[in-house]
């Protein structure tokens, strides 16, 4: 039987269907009277419902602790669905937990953060809805946590969409990066207006999109991003998640083209070997996009990216970001030819999973630079 006890690091009970809230505010209850203290208050609180869905047992344990951690500065009530619509037999099962935080000081509140694990196998996926629209925290916001290979809700979340304000991707677990990234792109179209999205492996390259935006501060290399004629990213070929780096050098791509106004379509992609090249016209000519899987030495310890933007004019002029041995570090170089070299160092911070979610949970509203460099990769994947 799979229980939040080792999910949670703490008492569960599974409970059934019908009785989840009130056995939930009983165990609540009892868990604060006997963790009450002279160090701190406990107070049940939470700021919003997050709702995530897994696919296997092993995953709800690993995004139960990643809850643990994200409850810490998001409060919330935690629905952690496990859908397995062709397993056998049809069961629907739940399971209740509550975790606490640990105070900074004497004085500080203790937090107590509510988890409910709900399993469905088989035809009981039908009833997820009806399950979680009454968990969901009254006045508050519920945001979806979509952490499967590939975004393609089934009917039976239409009701839990209806109430959601926000949901989170992580094109790093698509499976088949390409046409999972144009199904997105597509629900992103379509539902923008509903709810809005937002991918974590976007966030990922956040540190990425800044250094390139400074390479071009100086009114000396300012001029050059008008002219850019070729850019090369390189990414991690051999990475754990292969998917996760390739689909980013596309998102540094279709950002690049939606600041720069570029239009995709300047003639059809091409692929040989390890490249794939894609084309766009700016106002001054055609820009060539160019993705390329290498190795990395050190892969794994960080995002693994060598960007090369090449800009024409007179003099010409080149601008890299390179990842340091360290997979934590970028050298950037702003090569103009007659010119000084300009280089420099840049420490990266890299978020683990649960850091990237309490980002997000802190942001509302839509990101209209993502979704616009979203649609920008769907129209060249599709030329």
């Amino acid at each position: 039987m799979l229980t939040l006890e080792s999910l949670a690091g703490g008492e569960s009970q599974e409970v059934k269907i019908s009785e989840l809230e009130s056995k939930l505010a009983q165990l609540g209850r009892s868990k604060m009277k006997e963790n009450q203290g002279a160090e701190a208050t406990v107070t049940r609180a939470a700021s919003l419902t997050l709702v995530v869905l897994v696919e296997t047992p092993e995953a709800a344990q690993e995004v139960s602790e990643q809850i643990c951690a994200i409850s810490e500065q998001n409060p919330c009530r935690a629905v952690v669905l496990v859908a397995q619509p062709e397993a056998k037999p049809a069961a629907l099962r739940a399971w209740i937990s509550v975790h606490f935080n640990q105070p900074s000081s004497a004085s500080a509140k203790r937090l107590c953060a509510e988890q409910i694990l709900v399993e469905a196998r088989g035809d009981a996926v039908n009833d997820l809805g009806n399950v979680v629209l009454p968990l969901t925290l009254s006045g508050l916001p519920v945001h979806f946590w979509w952490r499967a290979a590939r975004f393609d809700p089934p009917d039976y979340f239409r009701q839990v969409f209806r109430l959601t304000s926000r949901v989170l991707v992580d094109s790093a677990r698509f499976l088949h990066p390409e046409p999972d990234l144009l199904e997105l792109a597509g629900h992103v179209k379509r539902q923008s207006a509903q709810f809005s999205f937002l991918d974590l492996n976007w966030s990922r390259i956040t540190p990425w999109r800044e250094l390139i935006s400074q390479c071009f501060d100086r009114p000396e290399t300012r001029g050059y991003l008008d002219r850019l004629e070729r850019v090369r990213i390189e990414y991690e070929s051999e990475s754990p998640r292969l998917a996760a780096q390739g689909v980013q050098a596309l998102l540094i791509a279709g950002w690049l083209a939606g600041r720069l106004k570029w239009q995709p379509g300047a003639r059809p992609s091409r692929k040989q070997n390890s490249t794939s090249s894609f084309y766009l016209r700016s106002a001054h000519g055609e820009v060539e996009v160019q993705r390329v899987a290498r190795r990395f030495e050190g892969a794994g310890k960080g995002v693994c990216f060598w960007i090369t933007l090449e800009g024409g004019g007179d003099p010409p002029a080149s601008f890299k970001l390179d990842r340091g041995c360290d997979g934590r570090s970028v050298v950037t170089r702003a090569e103009i030819l007659g010119r000084p070299l300009v280089t420099r160092t840049v420490r990266l911070e890299v978020l683990d999973e649960a850091q990237l979610v309490n980002e997000e949970l802190q942001i509302s509203g839509r990101d209209p630079i993502f979704e616009e460099s979203l649609s920008i990769v769907a129209r060249c994947l599709q030329t």
